[in-house]
């Protein structure tokens, strides 16, 4: 039997295509409860603490074995009398997390914001598509709210990480009309208004963006006693004055030049031969993200120079590098938003236009590379959340990054692990034979 739960809107469940009718508020419950953590046990505990909060324990546990019964009843008229595994301790979903729709969602969300924009476009209307409704509205209990609370939160936000998307890509126009009730029914949320304004402005309806404004700000002062955020006035302003910085960005418009700020190349680089060859097939793949990791005074940051200065040339748009200070001596790695900051002025932002936030200045820097055909070097790279919101959109972008650390959990990304050359020669000496260094899947 492959069983089928749905919990974003009205709650649907299906056994091979045909409808199981599930009734009962504790049923309900119980079945709820166990669907959000699909595949792993739930403590008979926690499901009496939930579903009986009221209830005194006796009863309760009592009544909570004749409600799985009655569930693993309406399971077997489908031929699926186990979906309930009773566990040490407690009882399991026996169902794969792909079946049921809030793990659908979240894993759709995740992979559309590891992805490249052509792919993370589909994903993220697949993700939203399986909203029907209010989630989990037929559990009237206070941790079904909390969890309900949350599920929206994630929704609210992948809608607008969707549009942040759709702006790069030049969907204002469209976009405009979608956002439109969004904003109203969330008067306060500032990002999504901004996101209106920005959308509205780009289809040639400055004044209606400045509606937005004020009413965003009218809702603020009235109900918080506090202005819009620095980022929502700046753009007020920009629109205002008609910035050119509002525009839909072209890569190749916004720089005069392309960037060229790499260090000086080793004059005889005669070593890491085979790591280099790698690096050159990777950087003319479809390799996004390559991480060069290694100890501290291995030559990472000399061999990644050398190969940007080698396919310089490929990257018609340029060459960034960044210094992230990820474990020099004396100096604190440098914060994401500083790092932005020196990213956005190198393709062509002045100050003026670089947003305050790390959200905003991340947002703007993904729109300003979604055409790009850019090499961005991070060199010295602390942690993974120092360098994700560094890395551009555009699909003929590149990013070669150095770190100590393997950067194991970064989505989509190559590894080089750099041995010591020393190291290296005695594994050839004892048979070793000519193989390539050490890699990382």
């Amino acid at each position: 039997m492959r069983l089928e739960i749905r919990l974003l809107g009205p709650l649907e469940v299906e056994a091979d295509g045909d409808t199981v009718k599930i009734v009962g508020e504790r049923r309900i419950g119980v079945l709820v409860r166990l669907a959000l953590n699909a595949g792993q046990a739930v403590p008979a505990e926690s499901l009496l603490s939930d579903v009986w909060a009221s209830s005194s324990a006796a009863t309760a546990a009592k009544q909570l074995h004749i409600v799985v019964s009655k569930l693993r009843e309406a399971f077997a008229a489908h031929g699926g009398a186990e979906a309930i595994e009773t566990v040490p301790g407690g009882y399991r979903l026996a169902v794969e997390r792909d079946q049921v729709d809030v793990h659908v969602f979240a894993r759709l969300s995740r992979q559309a914001r590891a992805a490249r924009a052509e792919t993370a476009d589909a994903l993220f209307r697949g993700a939203l598509e399986l909203w029907r409704g209010p989630a989990l509205a037929e559990v009237d209990a206070p941790w079904a709210g909390i969890e309900a609370e949350r599920l929206e939160a994630e929704r609210l936000t992948v809608l607008e990480d969707h549009a942040e998307l759709r702006l790069a890509a030049g969907d204002h126009r469209a976009l405009a009309g979608d956002l439109a009730g969004h904003v109203r029914a969330h008067p306060l949320r500032e990002r999504p208004a901004a996101q209106l304004m920005l959308a509205l402005y780009r289809d040639g309806r400055a004044p209606e963006a400045l509606d937005v404004y004020q009413r965003l700000r009218r809702v603020m002062v009235g109900e918080l006693g506090v202005e819009p955020g620095a980022e929502a006035r700046r753009l007020h302003q920009a629109i205002l004055v008609k910035d050119p910085v509002l525009d839909l960005p072209e890569v190749r418009q916004i720089m005069p030049t392309a960037p060229a700020g790499l260090p000086a190349d080793i004059q005889e680089f005669t070593a890491r031969t085979a790591e280099v060859e790698r690096l050159r097939a990777d950087l003319a793949s479809d390799a996004a993200v390559i991480v060069i990791d290694g100890p501290g005074g291995i030559g990472k940051s000399a061999l990644a120079v050398h190969v940007a200065h080698i396919v310089a040339e490929r990257f018609t748009d340029g060459v960034i590098y960044v210094d992230l200070r990820g474990s020099t001596a004396g100096l604190a790695p440098l914060a994401p938003i500083e790092a932005l900051r020196h990213l956005l002025r190198s393709l062509g932002l002045d100050g003026a236009a670089v947003p305050a936030g790390t959200e905003e200045a991340a947002a703007r820097y993904r729109s300003l590379t979604a055409t790009g055909d850019l090499l961005v070097i991070l060199d010295n790279a602390h942690d993974v959340r120092q360098v994700r919101p560094l890395i551009p959109a555009g699909r003929g972008c590149r990013v070669l990054i150095t770190s100590r650390d393997p950067l194991a959990t970064l989505n989509n990304a190559r590894h080089l692990h750099l041995g010591r050359l020393d190291e290296r020669r005695r594994s050839l000496c004892q048979g070793s034979g000519g193989n390539s260094p050490s890699r990382r899947p």
